[in-house]
């Protein structure tokens, strides 16, 4: 797996290019074999959103993350995978066991504080847990499922 570093360095390089997504842009690519699935941020707004409120280890204090579970996400795709292989825009990526995504409800944030994230703050799209709610997630293992830019999802 990619470090720590190459995450910090692939965002420095991206902030001086950092703006919110179009709403006709491709944002998530979801594959699954040579099956794709292309969401925009319209469409992805359409499907039922949820929210978490948490602090996470790089950001200052708490913030409202809103966007759609992946549970949900799933459901409409008719998809139940062990594992989901996430590829962020920097090429960092982490396979997330689809129980811990469900059973902690873990959204892919679109919004954080109600405003487009941008890839400036880790956006368009973030794989937010709810760690403040949930101390016992709070360290690197799954602080590593929370992949921010995150651009493909590899069902496994």
């Amino acid at each position: 797996m990619n470090t720590w570093r190459n995450r910090f360095v692939a965002l420095a390089l991206l902030g001086s290019t950092a703006h919110a997504a179009a709403a006709d842009d491709v944002i998530l690519t979801v594959t699954r074999g040579t099956t794709q699935h292309h969401f925009t941020l319209q469409q992805l707004a359409a499907l039922p959103q949820a929210s978490i409120t948490t602090a996470t280890p790089w950001t200052q204090g708490k913030h409202r993350y809103r966007g759609v579970a992946i549970g949900t996400l799933l459901q409409r795709l008719n998809m139940s995978p062990p594992a989901l292989k996430v590829h962020a825009l920097n090429d960092f990526w982490a396979r997330v066991p689809t129980a811990v995504a469900l059973q902690y409800r873990a959204i892919l944030a679109t919004h954080v504080d109600d405003q487009p994230m941008s890839r400036r703050n880790k956006g368009p799209l973030w794989i937010i847990l709810p760690l403040s709610e949930h101390p016992e997630l709070n360290q690197e293992k799954y602080h590593n499922y929370m992949v921010w830019q995150a651009r493909t999802i590899e069902v496994e």
